[in-house]
């Protein structure tokens, strides 16, 4: 007779059979590899384990099979993420659920971006996976590696819904990151699909109570008295951070909650030498219509003109000019026509 045939594959044809086995979801295959000692752990090229691309691809059943089965909850890829990490950063709120109830850390910091799993949920908007988190003991103001908040994150993200559910539950609007910038100012300078008033229309937006129609992230935060002057450590305001990202709708919410026109940073920008070094007309207005100085100047002696003069910003040239705006000379300052 024949030798009887022996299955006998490598450690490394194991653990890829395992992580096939997980995205399948073939309970079948994976405890047949158990039985035969297969490693629990073993790590695509990624570092990636088992647990993990089950909590990316929100396997529920293999997950609870996995954690049954003492998968190591901590273990971390290659980028410093877990598997915690991995179902927020995709918003499986049930995987969250499955993971902080086998013990995952709630607080834990990733070592590639330095955020903790409310952060990376909140600033994606999964509402969701936010409040799950809240309810398993995720501290509101836990600082991420660079002292920014959950509500800061969300907020430079515009997602409006999670930033109203955070405000709801007290999230603190004046803590300051490393760099001293706050919500607003982090608000104020998300990214815009579209320029001008355009863009701002696109903006995810939020009913409140008590509020006509639906707020943006930026006047859900000013409802709840976030200061308009803050200044990071460099100086800088939401103002001066608003006249630079063509938020002509921002900017005007900010002037009418008292932001100091003439406020500047260390380096003597004012957010009218900001907004036209941007070439943003429809900013420039505004400010100019507060009472902007327009005659400015930094500490390399640009005023607002000089500037938009050296780019060639027409539409800007004229405003400042028609609002008593004259090309600074000799590093000087020169005074503006009186209205």
């Amino acid at each position: 007779m024949g030798e009887q045939f022996k299955w006998n594959p490598s450690v490394e044809r194991m653990g890829q059979m395992m992580r096939q086995a997980v995205y399948m979801e073939d309970m079948v295959t994976l405890q047949h590899l158990v039985k035969q000692r297969a490693d629990l752990e073993a790590r695509d090229e990624t570092g990636a384990t088992p647990l993990q691309i089950a909590a990316t691809q929100c396997k529920p059943a293999t997950v609870s099979w996995l954690v049954s089965r003492r998968a190591d909850i901590a273990a971390k890829d290659n980028e410093g993420f877990t598997a915690l990490t991995w179902a927020c950063l995709k918003g499986h709120r049930e995987i969250v659920s499955q993971l902080i109830a086998a013990a995952a850390n709630v607080e834990e910091v990733a070592a590639s971006n330095g955020k903790t799993p409310l952060t990376l949920s909140a600033e994606r908007g999964y509402l969701a996976c936010v409040e799950e988190l809240m309810a398993r003991g995720a501290r509101l103001e836990q600082p991420n590696a660079d002292g920014s908040t959950s509500l800061m994150c969300a907020a430079h993200h515009s997602e409006a819904e999670v930033v109203a559910y955070l405000l709801a539950r007290n999230s603190l609007v004046g803590v300051q990151d490393n760099e001293g910038w706050t919500a607003l100012m982090y608000a104020v300078n998300a990214p815009l699909h579209a320029p001008g008033v355009s863009g701002e229309a696109t903006e995810k937006k939020v009913r409140i109570d008590g509020v006509m129609g639906k707020v943006t992230t930026t006047e859900l935060l000013l409802l709840h008295k976030s200061d308009v002057n803050t200044q990071s450590t460099d100086g800088l305001s939401a103002l001066i951070v608003a006249a630079t990202r063509d938020r002509p709708q921002a900017v005007r919410h900010l002037l009418e909650c008292k932001a100091q026109v003439n406020m500047s940073s260390l380096r003597g920008q004012t957010p009218l030498i900001m907004a036209a070094a941007h070439d943003l007309p429809d900013v420039v207005k505004q400010l100019i219509i507060a009472e902007a100085d327009v005659n400015a100047v930094n500490v390399k002696s640009d005023s607002a003109l000089t500037l938009s003069e050296k780019n060639g910003f027409k539409e800007v040239m004229e405003l400042l000019r028609k609002a008593g705006a004259v090309a600074a000379k000799g590093g000087k300052k020169k005074k503006g026509k009186k209205k």
